[in-house]
């Protein structure tokens, strides 16, 4: 099972492409929505945030994997292939995806066991997650021999 947690109130203008992937993806990918904080502070937001998220990750099995701008970009076929051999390996992959802020990676590195970056470039967070969503589903493609990855 690959799950896609991510601090998530609202996603409307990317909602029919993730919708549209979660269909396609119903038993393979589980969606893990947790609510940002309603703080103003953004100290107060990112310490809640944190907490909340590393108190969700030590009771997550699995293979850990934090997307982070300053990290490990792939091509599809690698990540592709990333995903195969985590799935060898681990029950589940879980990709978290944090919100405006980010979080405190110090906090829960402990639980991180890889970083990826989709992109150098920065992307709302919805659309971060529907750019997951399709990668997956373009690696499972790829793994089962579908044409839709060219």
């Amino acid at each position: 099972m690959i799950k896609i947690i991510s601090f998530v109130d609202s996603f409307k203008h990317y909602e029919e492409p993730i919708k549209e992937f979660q269909k396609r993806l119903w038993n393979f990918v589980d969606f893990v929505k947790i609510k940002p904080s309603k703080r103003s502070e953004i100290n107060e937001i990112i310490s809640e945030e944190t907490i909340e998220l590393k108190k969700y990750l030590e009771k997550t099995k699995g293979y850990k994997v934090l997307l982070y701008i300053d990290s490990k970009t792939m091509d599809t076929i690698e990540f592709s292939k990333f995903i195969e051999e985590k799935q060898m390996k681990y029950s589940d992959i879980v990709f978290i995806i944090w919100w405006a802020y980010w979080v405190d990676y110090e906090t829960i590195k402990e639980q991180i066991d890889f970083k990826i970056s989709l992109s150098p470039m920065t992307f709302p967070h919805a659309q971060a997650i529907m750019m997951l969503f399709e990668q997956i589903y373009r690696a499972k493609c790829i793994k089962s021999g579908v044409k839709y990855h060219h």
